[in-house]
């Protein structure tokens, strides 16, 4: 039978997903090797690719059979099969050696067949054996070493506590000798110290019931035999001797029969003198050994009571603090360490506000306030303005004059800190400054010429005036000041004021000016005549001259620039509605500051009048009853043009007594007042009640518009209530209305739509009289571009359509009309004129339109 092999079937190839999970496979098997023990993970690695490569070599290595020749069986010899040395044959047949214990007995050695057991199968090697036959090694190991290291903390935990209880027994050996305890052998002595200090109540907590008893029972026999043996003591004070010594004194002054008597009655005396001694030497000590000291050293009396101590009584009668002698040496202490923690304190603080000083200029002026206002918020006012009053006292107070310009950035620094913080900063470097000016002042006589610290704190005061830090009746005090004490120093500073900011006060308050220059003047009259002689006299009078006379080409370098540039930027750098609150103190109020306190802050102490309280404010009212001669005419101007409120009174004598509009514009500024209708009612008023219409009027109306909005919504309404109440105004008030609309509107105050309120579709006598007035002095204005810019304004708004084709009908239908032309008289040129630009203008409100 011939045996068919069957074709082995062709291995199929992986594909790429399989090669990878493989691959995966193969890197966790790795992984999981060299992570089955602490050490050799790279050793076990390579030995189990290794035992693969082996295992897939010894697989696919297996070579095909030769085919062995067929041979007859016929041929093989007999002892060949005996043997079993016979090849296999391919027929399927049972592997059999024949092979019989008997028989191989009877065979010779050479023939006998030698029996082999078959081979078992190895068993397969667990997977990570290696590893964990090297993980159980290591793992004896660590035990190992911890347990030596567990003995070595052993050992030597015990060595430090043996260390340690040697050192405390050194410790309390040292203890005990301080005390004294080591010498004695009583140790009850001890027990009694600890009972005697107050300390018993502390066995109670580790005594029984019978201890705490017997304990209290010997308690009360020591106290027993203590007071016994006190008893005895006191008893054999007084000696035999001293006894018999006083009988025979008294005997030999006693007659001889009655020795025995006397005897008798002078032991009897003098035994109860004794008594009574003792008595009172017992009733003195008595409060003496009652009184006893707790553990917290207050003294207590028999009862217990807690008896006042005397150092305390003593400090509630002066009125301070009672501070405990355990106290005062921490408080000691701590003052010291606060001392010095202070100290270090102020000096990183004066370092830094000196950094930002040094840096001042006007260029980066904004940033250094912004880093002083910022140390204001992060340290104490107080430690504050002491570093800056010494830092600027050192910059600008030397004996040297110092330059004008540095003094400006200063006081602008001075001024926005008194603005962004708070008026009490301001409040503080004005008091500073006015006591070192009354200091100086009082030494007047000992100031040499080339001395310049006054003049320095003159210019300090000066610019502090000029960006409203104080009003101005406090630098006129000053200047009253130097003017009494009449010398060469004080010309010098009087010379120095009006160079600096003699222009400034002129403008500000002239009536003020005129009077502390009359002052002056007078002074100097009644001046010696070496003093009149002075140069520098002369000079100063020249100078008040020009400032009198609005001449400032006589004053050398005179350039007020820098400070109005330094007051617009204190402007602009000034945030959240901030402003320079203005300090109305008088000369008096600061030097009594000390005394009687501080009313212009708010939460300080104040000890004087409440009637002087509001010293400034009567003064300033006394200085404007002063000049009663123009202000009664005034007054009784405004009474008769109906001002029946005090704001409308001040208004109207400003207006009617100011210098120019500027100056009736700061003034009123100054009111501070919080209604603008009452400005805009006043000016309209008497720009109404005028007999020709006065551009003065328009002018001021017009930079209240430019300073705030609120003004220009103040002058629209008051414009619109006149226009309502047309037909009560006269013609000259009407033209004198229209001339004063017709400055605004063109100088872009008011616009033109300040006119919409008239009723053009109902248009009577006087209505149609102002519009006419108003249009015809627009129309025919000098300057084209503002007219032009004019309307352009109203033709912008889409709102006001109706109203712009009111204005076209009016100007197309009432001006260019030869009757109305013919009323108004107007010249052949004007007429040309004013059709050239009804023309235009009705041009651009129609294109505007579409």
């Amino acid at each position: 039978m011939v045996k068919i092999k069957k074709k082995e079937p062709m291995k199929k190839r992986l594909t790429r997903k399989e090669q990878r999970k493989q691959k995966q496979e193969v890197k966790k098997t790795h992984k999981r090797l060299y992570h089955a023990g602490k050490t050799n993970g790279t050793q076990r690695v390579v030995a189990a690719e290794a035992a693969a490569a082996a295992a897939q070599s010894s697989k696919g290595g297996r070579k095909k059979k030769k085919k062995k020749a067929k041979v007859n069986p016929e041929e093989i010899p007999l002892e060949q099969m005996l043997s079993g040395e016979v090849d296999e044959d391919d027929d399927e047949s049972i592997a059999s050696d024949f092979s019989d214990a008997e028989v191989d007995a009877l065979l010779p050695a050479r023939h006998k067949v030698e029996t082999y057991e078959p081979l078992r199968k190895q068993p397969k090697a667990q997977r990570g054996a290696i590893q964990r036959q090297d993980e159980v090694e290591v793992r004896k190991r660590e035990l190992r070493q911890q347990k030596e290291l567990q003995g070595k903390a052993r050992k030597q935990r015990v060595k430090q506590l043996k260390v340690d209880n040697e050192e405390e027994d050194r410790e309390i050996a040292k203890l005990e000798k301080k005390l004294k305890l080591n010498k004695s052998k009583d140790k009850n002595r001890l027990v009694r110290k600890m009972f005697n200090d107050g300390l018993d109540y502390l066995l109670d907590f580790c005594l029984d019931d019978d201890e705490e008893k017997q304990k209290w029972e010997e308690k009360q026999e020591r106290k027993r035999q203590m007071r016994e043996q006190q008893e005895k003591e006191e008893a054999g004070m007084w000696s035999d001797d001293e006894e018999e010594e006083d009988d025979e004194d008294e005997a030999r002054d006693m007659p001889e029969d009655d020795s025995e008597e006397s005897g008798e009655s002078g032991m009897e005396d003098s035994a109860e003198e004794h008594s009574e001694e003792e008595d009172e030497d017992s009733q003195e000590e008595e409060p003496q050994s009652k009184i006893k000291e707790d553990i917290y050293g207050r003294k207590r009396d028999a009862e217990g009571n807690i008896l006042p101590d005397p150092n305390e009584q003593e400090a509630t009668a002066t009125g301070q603090k009672y501070i405990p002698p355990h106290q005062r040496a921490l408080l000691a202490a701590a003052s010291a360490v606060s001392n010095e923690k202070q100290a270090e304190l102020l000096a990183r603080l004066l370092k830094q506000c000196k950094g930002l000083l040094n840096r001042l200029s006007e260029a980066n002026l904004h940033k250094i306030a912004a880093g002083i206002e910022a140390l204001y918020m992060k340290n104490s006012r107080y430690n504050m303005n002491e570093t800056l009053t010494k830092l600027l006292q050192e910059a600008l107070l030397g004996p040297t004059r110092t330059q004008e310009r540095m003094v400006q950035e200063h006081m602008v620094l001075l001024a926005y800190l008194h603005a962004q913080i708070g008026s009490e900063i301001g409040a503080h470097f004005l008091q500073t400054f006015v006591e070192l000016f009354d200091g100086h002042l009082k030494q007047l006589a000992s100031l040499e010429v080339e001395d310049k610290q006054l003049n320095n704190i003159v210019l300090l005061l000066c610019y502090m005036y000029i960006f409203k830090i104080y009003e101005l009746s406090l630098l006129m005090e000053l200047i009253g000041r130097l003017a009494d004490n009449l010398c060469e120093k004080t010309v010098e500073c009087l010379l120095l004021i009006f160079q600096s900011i003699g222009f400034r006060l002129r403008k500000d308050d002239p009536l003020a000016f005129k009077t502390m220059m009359q002052n002056v003047q007078s002074k100097i009259a009644a001046a010696p005549l070496e003093l009149k002689e002075n140069p520098r006299l002369r000079f100063m009078v020249d100078i008040l001259n020009a400032v009198k006379n609005n001449n400032m080409n006589k004053l050398p370098q005179y350039d007020p620039e820098l400070a109005e540039n330094l007051r617009k930027r204190l402007k602009a750098m000034l945030k959240n509605d901030r402003y320079v609150v203005t300090l109305n103190i008088t000369l008096e109020d600061l030097l009594r500051a000390d005394k009687v306190g501080k009313w212009w802050i708010v939460g300080s102490a104040w000890t004087g009048n409440l009637n002087e309280m509001g010293a400034a404010t009567k003064q300033k009212a006394n200085q404007s009853q002063s000049s009663a001669g123009f202000a009664d005419q005034l007054l009784e101007l405004a009474k008769k043009q109906q001002m029946n409120t005090a704001e409308r009174r001040n208004i109207f004598c400003i207006i009617m007594s100011a210098a120019d509009y500027v100056d009736a514009f700061e003034k009123i500024l100054h009111l501070a007042l919080k209604d603008q209708r009452a400005v805009a009612y006043v000016i309209i008023h008497c720009a109404l009640n005028e007999r020709r219409a006065n551009p003065y009027y328009a002018h001021l109306a017009l930079k209240f518009c430019q300073y705030n909005r609120k003004y220009q919504l103040a002058f629209q309404f008051a414009a619109w209530d006149r226009i309502n109440d047309i037909e009560s105004l006269s013609k000259a008030q009407i033209r004198n209305l229209a001339s004063f609309l017709q400055q605004l509107i063109l100088a872009a105050g008011l616009q033109l739509s300040v006119l919409k309120v008239v009723d053009f579709m109902q248009l009577e006598r006087l209505s149609f009289y102002f519009m006419r007035e108003v249009m015809v002095r627009l129309l025919l204005s000098s300057d084209e571009r503002e007219l032009q810019q004019a309307f352009e304004r109203i033709a912008k708004n889409s709102k006001l359509q109706q109203f712009k084709q009111s204005v076209r009908l009016f100007m197309q239908h009432f001006l260019l009309q030869q009757e109305q032309l013919a009323k108004l008289k107007l010249e052949e040129a004007q007429q040309l004129l004013l059709q050239q630009r009804v023309d235009q203008l009705d041009k651009l409100l129609a294109y505007v339109d579409l």
